[in-house]
């Protein structure tokens, strides 16, 4: 019985505890709800306020006028027998002309501060903009109103009798209270015009307005330029493409763009003014400011953009406007380097950049026609941080570095991919300073980190056509490799490995090789019929056609200079060659795309065939495992059911097979080959009869492993025929030999052992 009411009791103490943690979870549930919904109506009444809080605030103090003026009458009984005596009505007439009196010359006190101290703020702005803001409409109201009120206080003195002493009374209080409130909002008015974000604010707004006016004046007069058409037919069809009426109009009104470039001219004095103050807070909303012009000029303008053509001369594809604004800008960037000012630098980069998103957005006429306005700004861009490379300036080149690749990739996005040559190009130019001036090798992985970006990002283009575009960035990356390997490399902090790392490391999230393989993956998911993924194929094929060519030339080169780059090269041609296989393999990929990636496939790996045959090279090649990575294409290849790219690549290990045979490298190398060439016996289903074929040719070549070699590879490889494997090793051949069928393996490695050094039984005899 006590056990089971000890039972009883400790099932209802869980339970009670529960019901507590479940309580106290539901209070904090909703504690956290709560709060939530006084942060939404908190935001919610912030956004009511900011955007109406003015005119809710007009309305609700007229409101306030309208219910005190109908109370007035009930005043008036209150007020008319007590001021019936003259004594006290001469009183309060002369309150109200005292009071009246004192508000004037407090008006006149205070409205002469206030404007004396915001033109001693603005003094020093262009004198435009010293005559606008100093004369501002609204303040200048202020003073009137305020004035005003003031002076209708002072005259209710002379109300005629005791009855309008009601009406008096509550005219006087509220003129009272609207002219504190009146210096009030004057006192934030003025304080708004000194600020020089307000001020910019003002500019744009005023150029807004003004565009707005040239276009409502467009389409007024777009009747009569219809009526006065001769050619229906002709215009019509020109109409559909370019809005003529516009042109037309604005070459009859040149300067209907002089407000919106007086407001240019504004914003790049404020940005230079308040950079060389070291406010670039200001000097931001200044640049910002130009670009938000160049929105609004674009939109006034709207279809009457013409590009440029090669093959003729069109004078309408010159725009001043938008030169002007780039010319601004360049200047900028030399004033702040003349100045080492960094962030203004960088922030006039960033305009430039913003501009090239802009000018992107510009529509022409023609579906087809080049975005040269885009790839001015761009060429701006590109200009503009190649001119910073001479002044020792490694951050801003990162910036820059970084914002032309942007740059390239809205190009890629928006426009056509072969434009983004010359951008590559100048990212490439920048890259190869760091092989020159050590601090700039940041500069360099980042650049590197930028093309491999780009690499990517036109394998995805919507663009049918990137084969020009990604040879041009495959070529800069050559450029950059070639550069850094002219240079001595450091043993333990490799300065081409890093430098290079965003495009061949293996072992980075984000870098160029672990994006592929995420979109081979993606190619494989697709349905069959996936146009985009065909899109991407057929790109991965242009990338794919003559890569074997670059990464031959930088293996040899690498291997050369025996920089540590090799690895990174040898594991990278590996992986690509894996991931163009497994893109082969896809359902979604056609027949035609599939023999053509698997052709691109065999003559990258067989850019390891290329390895120089000397005693010096093989010994330094062998210490990144040659052996194991072919041996590991060769299987991923089977795997996927490429069996003829299987047996080639079976081909390639035979041949390295024979090339580091003849040497003694210390990695019993051709031990290890023979022991992958066993593996891919059985792996692939090949007789052993073929093996000891190709082994016997291989000795009778010329060249072959002398006698000691061939001798102690045998021996060994008898020690390995019988040799108990836990199921781990070294590397991948080491990883196969324990997981093929043992017995087999055993009688295929004594077999080998045998043919390699026929005459190891009797040396061991004797």
């Amino acid at each position: 019985m006590i056990d089971k009411a000890v039972v009883r009791w400790e099932k209802i103490k869980r339970k009670s505890i529960t019901i507590k943690i479940k309580a106290k979870e539901m209070f904090l549930l909703w504690y956290a709800k709560g709060w939530q919904y006084i942060y939404f109506l908190k935001n919610r009444l912030f956004n009511v306020s900011s955007n109406y809080g003015g005119r809710l605030g007009l309305i609700f103090l007229a409101a306030l006028i309208v219910a005190s003026a109908i109370f007035v009458p009930a005043l008036k009984g209150y007020f008319e027998p007590y001021f019936s005596e003259s004594g006290r009505f001469n009183s309060i007439r002369a309150l109200f002309l005292t009071l009246g009196g004192a508000l004037i010359g407090a008006t006149a006190i205070a409205f002469s501060l206030i404007m004396f101290a915001m033109q001693v703020n603005v003094e020093r702005m262009p004198h435009g903009l010293f005559r606008k803001f100093s004369s501002d409409v609204k303040l200048l109201g202020a003073f009137v109103l305020t004035f005003s009120l003031a002076a209708i206080i002072a005259g209710l003195s002379l109300i005629p009798d005791g009855s309008w002493v009601a009406g008096a009374t509550v005219a006087t209080l509220w003129c009272s209270l609207l002219i504190m409130l009146l210096f009030v909002l004057a006192y934030r008015r003025a304080l708004a015009l000194i600020s020089p974000t307000m001020q910019l604010g003002l500019v744009v707004a005023d150029t807004k307005r003004n565009f707005k006016t040239w276009d409502r004046a467009v389409k007024r007069l777009v009747p009569i330029f219809r009526a006065n058409s001769n050619s229906e037919k002709e215009n019509e069809e020109i109409r559909n493409k370019y809005d003529m009426d516009r042109v037309a109009y604005f070459k009859l009104h040149p300067r209907w763009t002089e407000s919106g470039e007086q407001a240019i001219y504004y914003c790049i004095t404020f940005s230079r003014r308040y950079a060389e103050q070291g406010d670039h807070e200001v000097s931001r909303a200044a640049l910002n400011g130009v670009v938000a012009i160049n929105a609004l000029y674009i939109k006034a303008k709207g279809k009457t953009f013409f590009s440029n053509n090669y093959i003729v001369n069109n004078p309408l594809a010159s725009d001043s406007f938008l030169i002007n604004t780039l010319e601004h800008l360049r200047q900028n960037v030399q004033v702040g380097v003349s100045r080492k000012d960094e962030q203004f630098i960088e922030q006039n980069l960033q305009g430039l950049l913003q501009l090239t998103r802009l000018y992107l957005s510009i529509e022409y006429g023609d579906s087809h026609a080049i975005k040269s306005h885009a790839q001015l700004v761009s060429g701006y861009l590109a200009s503009a941080v190649e001119s910073i490379i001479p002044h020792d300036m490694p951050d801003v080149l990162i910036e820059g570095v970084s914002l032309l690749g942007s740059a390239a990739r809205l190009i890629v996005e928006y426009d056509r991919p072969e434009y983004i040559a010359t951008i590559s190009e100048k990212i490439a130019f920048i890259a190869c300073a760091g092989a020159v001036n050590q601090n700039y090798q940041p500069v360099s992985q980042v650049a590197v980190k930028q093309l491999a970006i780009l690499t990517f990002e036109l394998l995805r283009s919507k663009s049918r056509q990137v084969r020009y575009a990604i040879k041009e960035v495959r070529d800069d990356v050559k450029l950059i490799a070639e550069m850094y390997l002219k240079i001595p490399d450091k043993p333990l902090i490799s300065i081409h490995s890093s430098s290079l790392a965003p495009y061949y490391s293996g072992t980075s999230n984000d870098s160029l090789m672990s994006s592929l393989t995420d979109l081979t993956n993606a190619i494989l998911n697709a349905e069959p019929g996936d146009e985009l993924a065909q899109r991407v194929i057929r790109h991965l094929v242009e990338w794919a056609e003559e890569l074997y060519q670059t990464e031959k030339e930088l293996l040899l080169l690498a291997i050369e200079k025996r920089s540590h780059l090799t690895f990174d090269l040898i594991h990278w041609i590996v992986h690509v060659t894996k991931l163009l296989l497994a893109v082969s393999c896809a359902d979604v990929c056609d027949d035609h795309f599939r023999d053509k990636l698997r052709r691109s496939a065999h003559w990258l790996i067989y850019v390891l065939s290329w390895i120089p045959d000397n005693e010096e090279t093989i010994k330094y090649v062998e210490t990144f495992r040659i052996a194991d990575n072919i041996f590991e294409s060769a299987v991923d290849a089977h795997k996927r059911g490429c069996e003829a790219e299987a047996l080639e690549i079976r081909k390639l290990l035979l041949s390295w097979t024979r090339k580091v045979g003849k040497y003694e490298t210390g990695w019993a190398s051709l031990e290890k080959a023979c022991c992958g060439l066993a593996c891919l016996n059985l792996i692939l289903n090949l007789p052993d009869d073929k093996l000891f074929t190709d082994i016997d040719t291989f000795l009778s070549k010329e060249g072959a492993p002398d006698f000691d070699t061939r001798l102690r590879a045998a021996s060994d490889l008898h020690e390995q025929a019988d040799k108990y494997r836990p199921g781990y090793g070294h590397g991948d051949i080491d990883m196969a030999m324990a997981r093929v069928d043992q017995s087999r393996l055993s009688v295929l490695l004594h077999g080998v052992a045998n043919h390699l050094c026929p005459e190891i039984d009797s040396v061991e005899s004797t």
